[in-house]
């Protein structure tokens, strides 16, 4: 820890192989294992069995084929990752549940993390920190200036409509997707969108720049972002660390 008590430059080891993460993270690390949902690394069967009855009768309850499937891939591939960080089967984890909905891990173990999907991509991160995570597909948003009035703050709906037109989608995107992973990461809800400020400007590098809601206050979040599949964009949030590097691991 610094002076400051925050934690040094921490590494976001981005993974797409069950293999890579094999253990619990270091404590200067967060693992980000992306899931292409259309070929899960693990077969979906394989998954289902994998969850709690609970969680197994939830699933059934989705009447869309694709909704229950990316159910069943996303929660069984988290137990499977969380049951190699707590050294426990899959089906022992002990997942809850804070009133905002966030999935949390039930017991005091040290270990967060968070779950984020989009059409056919997911993304789990886990952390000894404070984490959130949030995934979009880049593509055109029909009132886009519209949801900015509605979610962002006064001061980014400022610097949104202040970046020149060819930077304003990439702009849009950081905004929504950094801000999910804030509230993610604090447990808060959409309420809580417009009670912060970060930083909309594609050519900056991400960052909060305001907060104002007591929800989010405290050691600070810290952002970063990359791509996947060409065309989805994450952002990650970390709270009470200094500086996050994001590294690409390669395919097993």
């Amino acid at each position: 820890m610094t002076n400051a008590g925050k934690m040094a430059e921490v590494r976001v080891r981005v993974g797409t192989c069950p293999a890579v993460f094999d253990r619990a993270p270091d404590r200067n690390e967060v693992w980000a294992w992306v899931v292409d949902l259309a070929c899960p690394p693990v077969p979906t069967d394989e998954l289902f069995q994998r969850l709690t009855a609970e969680e197994q009768t939830r699933a059934l309850r989705y009447k869309i084929a694709k909704a229950r499937e990316q159910f069943s891939i996303g929660r069984g591939l988290l137990r499977g990752l969380l049951s190699a960080c707590l050294n426990v089967a899959p089906g022992a984890v002990p997942l809850g549940y804070l009133p905002s909905g966030k999935p949390v891990l039930a017991e005091e173990t040290g270990l967060h993390f968070n779950v984020t999907h989009t059409d056919g991509i997911a993304v789990i991160a886990v952390s000894w920190q404070r984490v959130g995570v949030d995934v979009e597909r880049v593509r055109t948003v029909e009132n886009e200036d519209g949801l900015v009035r509605r979610y962002f703050s006064p001061a980014e709906g400022a610097a949104y409509r202040a970046l020149p037109e060819r930077h304003r989608q990439a702009g849009f995107f950081r905004g929504w997707t950094t801000k999910e992973a804030v509230i993610k990461a604090a447990g808060a809800t959409v309420a809580c969108l417009a009670d912060f400020d970060v930083e909309l400007d594609p050519e900056r590098p991400p960052c909060v720049n305001a907060v104002r809601d007591p929800q989010l206050t405290g050691p600070g979040w810290v952002l970063a972002e990359w791509t996947a599949q060409n065309d989805a964009a994450i952002a990650i949030a970390v709270e009470g660390v200094e500086a996050l590097r994001v590294e690409n691991l390669p395919h097993g």
